[in-house]
């Protein structure tokens, strides 16, 4: 079995002993906005490209080992007027992995995650009027990410975070979120 297999053979394995196990798990919910850096590949070369993000998280079990799924997209529009070029970039990404989060008193909190993106999407490149879509096929790729939390109640916190997501250039994509997350479950 490849290592990203394996790896999400035991993300799952773990999350579903969460599950099953702890007593006081509980489920979150974190609508994100944010910013990105992420590889386009067309047209060639292939450019780096910041833009706006959006999706949600959600999160499963205890503070100290949740798992987490997100859901994101992403889209981008680069004009080139020198060569009569309009890039309109898509992207949508699904991620799965684990969060710790530790607490730093009673109101503040930093956590780490890791885990694998799942990302697709396309790219129509416009040169004088004549529109050519390239899909970008489903890529899967490890991601870290670290980040800030500021609790208002038990219920509601505030997020910020930044996480790397290893791209096929051996290059990082950036992502820059800010989140608000509304717990269910136990307190």
């Amino acid at each position: 079995m490849n290592p990203i297999k394996q790896f999400f053979v035991l993300i799952i394995s773990l999350f579903l002993y969460q599950m099953v196990e702890a007593a006081d798990s509980k489920f979150t919910f974190e609508p994100l906005v944010g910013m990105e850096t992420a590889l386009v590949r067309y047209p060639e070369p292939a450019k780096y490209v910041t833009r706006a993000m959006y999706g949600a998280r959600f999160l499963y079990g205890i503070t100290a080992v949740s798992g987490e799924l997100e859901v994101t997209e992403s889209q981008s529009r680069k004009d080139y007027p020198g060569d009569d070029q309009k890039v309109f970039d898509k992207s949508q990404r699904a991620s799965l992995g684990i969060r710790s989060t530790m607490g730093l008193g009673q109101y503040f909190g930093i956590y780490g995650r890791l885990g694998g993106r799942a990302s697709q999407g396309s790219t129509e490149v416009t040169t004088a009027g004549v529109t050519e879509t390239h899909d970008n096929p489903l890529r899967v790729d490890p991601y870290a990410g670290a980040g800030l939390q500021l609790a208002f109640s038990s219920n509601f916190a505030l997020n910020a975070g930044v996480t790397l997501i290893r791209n096929g250039e051996d290059k990082y994509d950036s992502q820059y979120t800010l989140g608000l997350t509304a717990q269910l479950g136990k307190m």
